[in-house]
C-alpha cells in the first residue's frame, strides 16, 4: 500500500535528530555517531538493488541517497530560498544558523563524531536510528546477538510506534530546542505539516523504493501514536514558550485564526455557524485558536470508538482559555490536558483494528470534516491524511484514486482553501463504504 503519489508534495525537508534516552545506554560516556559512509558498503546497507537472503533489504543507503529527502535535508540550507530565509531573518547563512541545522542535519558534539561523520550528510542513519558506535558492530549478527541486545547498547525501536513518534516530532512538530518559529514562517519557511502513518509510508517507500519489508504494526496504530506524541510534543511546545514570554510564540497558534479573509467568517467557527454546542473545540469569536488539527482527530476517534471525551474536552477549552487570558495559568492546565490526553490515549491504544471499526471511523471523520470541525487548511490536512489511511486500509485508496487527487487539489494552497469545496469532495469519499 503506497500514498506516496498522493502527499509526497506536503513533505517538509526537515530531519530527525536522536531522541536520546529512548533507549538504554551501557555506559557512562554517549555513544559516537560514526556517520552514514559507515553503512554505505555493498555488503552492509549499499547494495545496489535489494537482496533476498534476508529480510533486511541491504540496500537502505542507496535508497536513502537516491530518494529519501532526508538526505537533501542540509543542501536545501544552500539554496536561494533558505538564503533569502536567513537574510530576513538576519542569522547568517542558514547552512550554519544553529536554529536551522537543528533540525536539517546531524548536530552532535565533536567528542561524539566519528571519523566518517560529515554535517553536510543531512539527516542520515543515525538520526533516526541512534548513535551507532556500539550497536554498529553487532547489529547484523543475529540470532547470536538479538535485537533487545542491540537496543541496549543504543539503537532506537523505531517498530514502536510511539518511540517512532518521539523520533519525528522532535523536528516535524518541535521541541524544546527546536521549532519553526512565527518568524521563521513570515520570513518563508514552510508551515509544518505530520502525520505519522502517512509519512512512515513515505519514508518507508522514498522514491518507489523500500526502505524496509515488515510491517507488522497496523496502520491505525500508527496513525493514533502519531497523533498523541505530536499532541505531547504542541504541549511541550506551550510549555516552554510560555516560560520564556508573557505570550507563547504564534506558532503555536492555527496560522488561520488571523491569516484568513476577513470578509468571510472562519468555516466551521462558531461564528459562522451561531451555535456553541456545533464546535466542541471553538472558542469565542476573535480568540486565537491553538493548533489543534490532532486534537480534533482525537475527538472524532473517541466519538467513533464510543469512548468518553467529555473530561478531555473541558480540559482543552481551559487550556484554550488560559492561551488567550491568562498565560498564568498555563502550568496548571498543561498539567491537566495531559492527564486527560494519556487516559484517552490509553483507551485509544488498547483498541484492536479490524474491518469494522475501520469503517465506522471513516464514517465518523467523513461527518465530522464536511460539517466544519476541521475549520482551516492545516485541520482539514490531518483530516484528509487520515481518510486517505483508512480508505488504504479498507483496500479501496486505488479505486477511489480520482476523488483522493481532488481532495489533496482543495489543500494545494492555504490561501486557497475553500471549505464548500472541501465538502463536495467529501460527498464523494462517502460512498466507499456503502460497498
Amino acid at each position: 500500500m503506497s500514498r506516496s503519489s498522493v502527499v509526497v508534495s506536503m513533505i517538509v525537508l526537515c530531519g530527525v535528530l536522536p531522541a536520546l534516552g529512548l533507549t538504554a545506554d551501557t555506559t557512562s560516556s554517549p555513544p559516537r555517531f560514526e556517520g552514514v559512509a559507515s553503512c554505505a558498503s555493498s555488503l552492509c546497507h549499499g547494495s545496489a538493488r535489494p537482496l533476498s537472503a534476508h529480510e533486511v533489504l541491504q540496500n537502505e543507503y542507496v535508497t536513502w541517497s537516491q530518494f529519501d529527502p532526508h538526505a537533501n535535508a542540509y543542501r536545501v540550507l544552500l539554496d536561494a530560498r533558505s538564503k533569502q530565509i536567513a537574510a530576513r531573518m538576519g542569522i547568517g547563512p542558514a547552512h550554519t544558523a544553529p536554529q536551522c541545522l537543528a533540525c536539517h542535519a546531524e548536530v552532535v558534539p565533536a567528542a561524539r563524531r566519528g571519523v566518517r561523520h560529515q554535517l553536510s550528510d543531512g539527516v542520515g542513519c543515525e538520526s533516526c536510528h541512534g548513535a551507532a558506535e556500539r550497536w554498529l558492530p553487532t547489529h547484523h549478527q543475529s540470532p547470536a546477538v538479538t535485537h533487545a541486545e542491540n537496543l541496549a547498547r543504543g539503537l532506537t525501536a523505531l517498530e514502536r510506534p510511539g518511540v517512532r513518534a518521539e523520533v519525528c516530532t522532535g523536528c516535524h512538530v518541535g521541541d524544546r530546542n527546536r521549532f519553526a518559529s512565527h518568524a521563521m514562517m513570515a520570513a518563508g519557511h514552510p508551515r509544518l505539516v505530520f502525520d505519522l502513518e502517512t509519512y512512515t509510508e513515505l519514508w518507508r517507500t522514498s522514491g518507489g523504493r523500500e526502505h524496509y519489508r515488515k510491517r507488522d504494526t497496523q496502520a491505525p496504530t500508527v496513525w493514533i501514536a502519531g497523533i498523541l506524541g505530536a499532541t505531547r510534543r504542541q504541549f511541550e511546545l506551550l510549555e516552554v514558550h510560555a516560560a520564556r514570554s508573557a505570550r507563547p510564540d504564534f506558532s503555536v497558534y492555527a496560522c488561520h485564526t488571523c491569516h484568513r479573509d476577513l470578509r468571510v467568517a472562519a468555516f466551521g467557527t462558531n461564528e459562522a455557524r451561531g451555535s456553541q454546542a456545533a464546535d466542541p473545540l471553538a472558542g469565542a469569536p476573535g480568540e486565537l485558536r491553538m493548533q489543534d488539527g490532532q486534537l480534533r482527530l482525537l475527538l472524532v476517534l473517541a466519538d467513533a470508538l464510543q469512548l468518553d471525551s467529555q473530561s478531555f474536552i473541558a480540559a482543552m477549552r481551559r487550556l484554550q482559555s488560559a492561551l488567550n487570558s491568562d498565560p498564568a495559568q498555563l502550568p496548571g492546565t498543561l498539567r491537566e490536558a495531559r492527564q486527560q490526553l494519556d487516559a484517552l490515549g490509553g483507551a485509544l491504544t488498547r483498541r484492536s483494528w479490524q474491518t469494522r471499526e475501520t469503517r465506522v471511523v471513516f464514517d465518523a471523520l467523513v461527518r465530522a470534516a464536511r460539517s466544519g470541525s476541521f475549520p482551516d487548511p492545516a485541520a482539514a490536512e490531518q483530516a484528509a491524511m487520515g481518510l486517505v489511511m483508512l480508505l488504504a486500509e479498507l483496500d479501496l485508496d486505488r479505486s477511489r484514486r480520482a476523488e483522493i487527487d481532488a481532495l489533496f487539489a482543495t489543500l494545494r494552497d492555504d490561501n486557497a482553501f475553500d471549505g464548500r469545496r472541501f465538502r463536495r469532495v467529501l460527498d464523494q469519499l462517502e460512498k466507499p463504504t456503502a460497498r
